[in-house]
């Protein structure tokens, strides 16, 4: 059972680096697409209507994929990497619940910290550079400079850690099913796709000083 067990885990891994390469820009963007649509979510909850809570023309927020990247090549996933070593150290069943409740406790921190600085210095590069705020924090408390909020940090970090220990981990064992002839291809439109985006939208707001908006 144990060695199955390992093996399960272990399997991403065991792959190739242009296989890990392509699956770790696969689940990038997937990052990025899952950010847009839980902040889109976000805002027609709260105002009632659509609003397009990104920087790109597709439904992509990079910010949120490039994170969660980051994210994985610091700690890696609440069950791999230190974590899972961490846990193995202990053998009896009470130790290693209270060992699993303190490394997420400690995952979810640190993505806070993370997800604190990245929320920081995007926003401060898009306002100083281009003259636009992508977000701010002005009404709630404890923010600094409306550009980060101790309770959205602490939100950021609780989704973070639940996001890459139930979303990420299982979707990267499933894509390591898969033959590098299938994810490569996928990996380099998706890629691609998002970076003539930012291009395009970089450019634009250069330009024009907003985002393009083709149904706005």
């Amino acid at each position: 059972m144990r060695n199955r067990s390992s093996v399960r885990i272990n399997r991403y891994a065991e792959q190739s680096h242009a296989k890990r390469a392509c699956i770790l820009m696969i689940l990038t963007v997937s990052g990025a697409f899952v950010g847009w649509v839980a902040e889109t979510l976000l805002f027609l909850y709260k105002r009632g209507d659509f609003v397009d809570r990104g920087l790109l023309t597709l439904p992509l927020c990079p910010v949120y994929g490039l994170s969660m990247l980051a994210l994985y090549a610091v700690m890696r996933t609440p069950q791999s990497g230190f974590w899972r070593l961490w846990r193995n150290k202990y053998k009896t069943k009470t130790a290693r619940v209270t060992v699993t409740v303190l490394s997420v406790l400690l995952y979810a921190l640190v993505a806070a910290l993370l997800a604190t600085a990245t929320e920081y210095t995007t926003g401060v590069v898009f306002y100083k550079g281009f003259g636009i705020r992508l977000w701010s924090y002005h009404a709630h408390n404890n923010n600094f400079g409306g550009y980060v909020c101790l309770s959205y940090s602490v939100m950021w970090g609780a989704l973070a850690a639940a996001y890459m220990g139930l979303v990420w981990y299982p979707l990267m064992q499933l894509l390591s099913h898969a033959d590098t002839a299938i994810l490569a291809p996928i990996a380099f439109v998706l890629v691609a796709l998002t970076a003539a985006d930012f291009g395009f939208n970089i450019l634009y707001l250069h330009f024009r000083g907003a985002r393009y908006l083709p149904f706005g």
